[in-house]
């Protein structure tokens, strides 16, 4: 879903900054909220059924998926 990726994205954006930038609290904050909305959205489609039940968000996954 669309919604989804672009929250991949903004995750992996933040990522980059923070590799240069690592005391940047708020991008820190800003990373938390954006890994929670996944995580929220994920369970969601998990629900409706667009995502498999054993569908695990990684990191490294979505660096991937994104590109």
């Amino acid at each position: 879903p669309e919604d989804f990726i672009s929250l991949m994205k903004k995750q992996i954006n933040i990522l980059k900054h923070l590799e240069k930038n690592k005391k940047d609290m708020p991008s820190k904050r800003g990373l938390s909220i954006t890994e929670s909305k996944i995580q929220k959205l994920a369970a969601y489609y998990k629900r409706v059924g667009k995502l498999p039940n054993d569908w695990k968000y990684d990191r490294e996954k979505a660096k991937l998926i994104v590109g």
